[in-house]
């Protein structure tokens, strides 16, 4: 299911413009879990460390968020294993 949402968009029947929109990616847990996974991330040459926000407390997320006219947002749960 996911690649034929991928085939669709590389065949250039775009959903969406991607000079218009952006995804926004919000990771939450312990301090260290989150430092490890975006070091991880950076290992996979995903995204730079330096392009994530400082760490925010957990009060201030909603504050960080803005929310445009139709946003979904899904969260991805992944067990860490240390």
């Amino acid at each position: 299911m996911a690649q034929d949402f991928i085939d669709r968009i590389s065949l250039g029947d775009r959903l969406f413009s991607s000079a218009s929109r952006s995804v926004k990616i919000l990771m939450i847990g312990q301090p260290n879990d989150v430092e490890l996974t975006i070091a991880r991330l950076y290992q996979c040459d995903f995204c730079r460390v330096e392009d994530w926000s400082r760490p925010l407390p957990f009060s201030q997320i909603q504050q960080a968020i803005t929310k445009e006219p139709g946003e979904i947002m899904r969260i991805y749960v992944r067990s860490m294993t240390l």
